[in-house]
């Protein structure tokens, strides 16, 4: 059974209750209100009370709930219900039956009662099922009717639309359903089977519309299956025959029957396209030249999907990215009809600047250059603006030589921009370039300055702020700026300059030197193979780059490098310092690399006494490795051992307990410095 997820708004109003107001009972009540300049006479309704809500209850597992509507008597009102709740409206409730005392600002009290159904079951006789006698029939019926229920009204819902009848008619054959609620909505929804005596007759159509052109070209051709071949046309036309042809505009229907007389009706619809009207919104592009146009193209009629086919190649609706001129569309809908259309783009502004005269200055120096230019085709007004900010004019004069551009703007945001260059008659271009000659032998700095002249005339006149004339190199010895003026024949003239450094040490090597030393302290003052030297310098400020070659074949360009030397000889250690004029400086120192000899020393006794002398037995080893030491009692058995040469050695105990004075048997194994593996045996005495 489907739960009822509608209920039914109930209204129950209760007979009023007569309640004690000045020994008065009425139902509709009348007082005087104090406190005002003269009286006047209030008259209140009863209360009353509208119920609705859930009010019954589908199944066990359903809840109910109360909404109530209260007007009459004096707000605001308070709710006391039999189950101790003050709320006015009441939710997740179980069936049985609710009291509510509402009292209104007066002290008026009403009391409603008010019952939640509780479940009650909704059971329907079998289905009385009458099957179809085609399968494309639609003569089928069925009768539904109630076995237990709460009584009448029912409300009868049928799958077909059909309400509120017990008996339905004109069913087509397969499944269907009625739902039947009770009078307050609790419903069963039962699904049964219309069958057919036999299979009924389908049809599938291929439509073919009239052409572009019109006329009496249509055609409807029919695919039918089912029933008992063969069968039979009966068209609205009077065509008897399966398929249909030249046929105009219109409707049409066909009656289908097979042998055993169940006939099939289907409509059908032959149409005349629509023809196609093209409407365009056009974006003209704002420049010439510039490719901002936009044909935007709305097709209504035909019958879609639409094809396009530009004259520029495009084949979408809106043609875009277009320059000014002429193009056309041909438009093709799916029916194959077609229609061509052209449209022609014409910019809103064709600005343009062109030079009307142009003269260079006469000499470098001078501003005697002049440009005239005509601006032509402008939309509306223009503005003008030249490179070195000034405004408004299309003429210049006094130009010096340079490169200038301007740019003419009109009305439509048209833009056109063009760039000169005033050149002076024989312009003279000259530069001043210097160096440091460093003699490093000698110490000695000495500045070169010279200057590169292009254009003018020869000869020139070249004229140095140190008094040197006609010289293009010269030589300075303090830090400044150099100036040159040079004339060339034509009397024109160009002075450059350019600061030069002179520094204000010589180049004589400064301070170098380097010590060496072993990186860990040992007692062996001898350079070994394999040990790390750290080489210590002493580099004056002046040298910016330093290499140390350390007479193995290695190299470093580390301030104080750590080296190790991987076999023994004499090797000559050299340090070179190099300054910011290339100069370099040398220092070297030989370096006596030996190879380190191995040797053991081991005791014949010692006294674990804690006076610190002598309270560990250990031997005394340098320059071996793997190095490992067992310490045997008189019966074999091992109690000390080592692998370490860090080791403090044996104390003298065995198991955390002191062993006895007298004689004890140690071995000893390690690798040599030439890497060969030796052992050693022997006595060690205990004393105590």
């Amino acid at each position: 059974m489907k739960k009822a997820l509608l209920t039914y708004g109930l209204m129950i109003i209760l007979p009023l209750m007569v309640m004690d107001f000045a020994n008065v009972s009425f139902a509709q009540r009348s007082f005087v209100t104090p406190g005002l300049a003269g009286s006047r006479i209030e008259s209140l309704d009863a209360i009353s009370v509208e119920v609705s809500g859930k009010l019954a209850l589908c199944s066990h597992s359903e809840k109910g709930h109360i909404i109530l509507t209260v007007n009459g008597g004096k707000a605001p009102y308070t709710y006391k219900w039999n189950t101790l709740e003050t709320t006015k409206d009441r939710t997740n409730l179980y069936a049985g039956t609710y009291t509510v005392d509402i009292t209104d600002a007066l002290g008026t009290v009403h009391t409603e009662r008010i019952v939640v159904q509780p479940p009650f079951p909704l059971i329907l006789n079998p289905i009385t099922v009458t099957d179809a006698t085609c399968g494309s029939g639609a003569d089928g019926s069925a009768k539904v009717s109630v076995k237990v229920g709460r009584g009448e009204p029912y409300k009868v819902t049928w799958s077909n639309g059909v309400t509120d009848k017990w008996e339905v008619n004109g069913l087509e054959p397969g499944i269907h359903s009625v739902t039947v609620a009770d009078i307050y909505n609790c419903d069963v929804t039962v699904s049964f089977e219309v069958k057919a005596a036999s299979e009924g007759i389908s049809a599938n159509e291929t439509i073919q519309d009239l052409s572009c052109g019109g006329g009496n070209d249509g055609a409807i051709n029919l695919s039918v299956s089912g029933g008992v071949a063969p069968y039979t046309y009966k068209w609205s036309n009077g065509a008897t025959t399966k398929d249909i042809s030249g046929v105009s505009e219109g409707a049409y229907s066909v009656i289908i029957k097979d042998q055993k007389g169940c006939s099939y009706t289907a409509n059908y619809l032959v149409k005349t396209p629509v023809s196609m009207s093209v409407s365009e919104s056009i974006l003209a592009p704002a420049c010439e030249g510039n490719a901002t146009g936009q044909i935007d193209l709305a097709i209504v009629g035909g019958k879609s999907p639409y094809t396009f086919k530009w004259s520029n190649g495009q084949t979408t609706a809106s043609a875009s990215s277009l320059t000014a001129g002429n193009y056309s569309v041909l438009i093709t809908d799916a029916s194959g009809c077609t229609v061509e259309k052209q449209f022609t783009l014409t910019p809103s502004s064709q600005l343009d600047l062109r030079v009307v005269q142009q003269e260079n200055v006469s000499c470098s120096g001078n501003e005697d250059g002049k440009i005239e230019l005509a601006l032509s085709g402008a939309f509306g007004t223009y503005q003008v603006i030249w490179s070195d900010g000034v405004e408004g004019v299309l003429n210049r004069e006094n130009l010096a030589a340079g490169t200038y551009s301007v740019k003419a703007k009109d009305s439509s945001g048209c833009e056109v921009s063009k760039a000169f260059e005033i050149k002076g008659a024989g312009n003279i271009e000259a530069r001043i370039e210097s160096m440091l000659d460093v003699d490093c032998a000698e110490g000695s700095i000495t500045g070169v300055a010279w200057v590169s002249i292009q254009g003018g005339q020869e000869p020139y006149t070249i004229e140095w702020n140190t008094g040197d004339s006609n010289a293009r190199e010269i030589n300075y010895f303090q830090t400044g700026t150099l100036k040159v003026k040079i004339s060339d024949a034509s009397g024109c003239s160009v002075v450059t300059e350019a600061k030069v450094d002179y520094p204000k040490q010589n180049a004589q090597g400064g301070r170098l030197n380097f010590q060496y030393r072993k990186l860990e302290i040992t007692n062996e003052p001898e350079v070994q193979v394999d040990e790390e030297i750290i080489f210590e310098s002493e580099i004056s400020e002046e040298f910016i780059a330093w290499e140390w070659h350390f007479g193995d074949g290695k190299k470093s360009t580390d301030k104080d490098p750590i080296h190790v030397f991987d076999k023994a000889g004499s090797f000559e250690v050299t340090l070179t310092a190099y300054d910011i004029y290339g100069c370099s400086s040398i220092e070297k120192n030989l370096v006596q690399v030996i190879i380190p000899e191995d040797m053991i020393v081991i005791p014949n006794a010692f006294t674990p006494n804690g006076d610190g002398l002598n309270d560990t037995f250990i031997p005394k080893v340098k320059a071996v490795s793997n190095f490992s030491m067992e310490i045997f009692n008189t019966w074999g058995e091992r109690i000390y051992s080592t692998t370490s040469l860090e080791s403090r050695g044996w104390d003298g105990t065995y198991k955390g307990q002191a062993s006895p004075a007298g004689n004890y048997l140690y071995k000893i194994t390690y690798t040599s410095a030439a890497g060969e593996n030796l052992s050693r045996t022997g006595g060690i005495t205990l004393i105590r």
